[in-house]
């Protein structure tokens, strides 16, 4: 019997799909969000009065909670001044 390439890709796929589920089965507590502990980072810790007000004073979608603003592209971006 041949095993061409794509049934070979099956094969190893439809063992890998099993494992998977299998791992999801076995523990799925982990997706219990009750059982975690919320980690909140504050990005305001390390900043100074005079970095806030560059920042605000060149972007207008500058967010002092998170040091970010939205530039050009859509992008959220960190403000380095």
């Amino acid at each position: 019997m041949v095993i061409t390439p794509l049934m070979a890709a099956i094969i190893v796929g439809s063992f890998w799909t099993g494992v998977g589920t299998t791992a999801v089965l076995s523990h799925s507590d982990a997706f219990d969000r009750s059982s975690r502990s919320d980690i909140v980072i504050s990005a305001e810790a390390g900043l100074d009065d005079d970095h806030i007000a560059a920042c605000e004073a060149k972007y207008r979608s500058y967010n002092a909670d998170t040091d970010m603003y939205l530039s050009f592209g859509g992008e959220w971006k960190r403000c380095l001044l």
